[in-house]
């Protein structure tokens, strides 16, 4: 594929998407190295300043490698992974491209006063009106995801709770125009004894829970999201970037 001028007013997120169709167009078996960056701001008509806070996006989520002296190259095997943690996809975009057809039950919406632990990860005072959306995540037929969503009520207002399998991401941005930018997670594992709705898992079957706050563009917590995920059916992978201090053998 061709690089071409940008011309678009997200200039950062632009010049990532138009890099990544670039090095999804690449023969990588032939060569995985990118032009030089001076070479990419004339092809892509974008400053430095631009090319590289994509390119540190990239590097961040392991599709590029910068080796000193050398160049950018593109990390053959994060192009293979089919359902990266970084950046994180939408389930049902993940379900699709591990080979199911995915599918959303919505189970219901709950209104509770905050938690200490809900209050403490959103920011907001204890017994807080709070709304929780659960639902599941199917793929094919088989159930892979358990979704507790939980946000301060006063983001959703006095409307009803819409009886949509949409993305909570999309119904937020829609009542209240808040936009979703990053989220802090945590990992942990339990089994679908530890929660009333993982029956549908079966006895004792274990399961990956990835806890998460979820930050606007403003940097303020959105809501809480705990996913339940059946790892026999998902496998989720990340490209990590290694530190460690070596020693010259001939200082020991």
């Amino acid at each position: 594929m061709a690089l071409q001028s940008i011309d678009h007013i997200d200039l950062k997120t632009k010049t990532k998407q138009t890099l990544l169709e670039h090095i999804h167009s690449m023969d990588l078996r032939q060569d995985n190295k990118l032009p030089r960056e001076e070479q990419l701001c004339q092809l892509l008509g974008v400053s430095r300043v631009t090319l590289r806070s994509a390119l540190n996006e990239l590097a961040s989520e392991g599709v590029i490698l910068r080796k000193q002296g050398k160049g950018t190259f593109v990390n053959r095997t994060c192009i293979g992974l089919t359902a990266p943690i970084n950046p994180a996809m939408h389930f049902g975009d993940i379900i699709a491209r591990s080979g199911y057809t995915p599918h959303v039950q919505m189970l219901g919406w709950q209104v509770f006063p905050a938690t200490p632990e809900i209050a403490l990860s959103l920011d907001i005072p204890e017994a807080t009106s709070c709304i929780r959306a659960q639902k599941i995540f199917y793929a094919d037929a088989h159930p892979c995801v358990y979704c507790e969503d939980i946000l301060p009520a006063a983001i959703w207002g006095d409307a009803p709770m819409p009886n949509t399998e949409d993305s909570l991401f999309q119904l937020i941005y829609e009542r209240c125009g808040r936009k979703v930018s990053w989220d802090k997670m945590e990992l942990q594992v339990c089994t679908s004894d530890a929660l009333p709705d993982l029956h549908l898992f079966g006895e004792h079957h274990p399961l990956l829970v990835m806890n998460s706050v979820i930050y606007d563009t403003d940097d303020v917590p959105l809501f809480f999201a705990s996913e339940h995920i059946d790892t026999q059916l998902l496998t989720l992978s990340q490209i990590r970037q290694r530190e460690f201090s070596y020693i010259n053998p001939e200082n020991k």
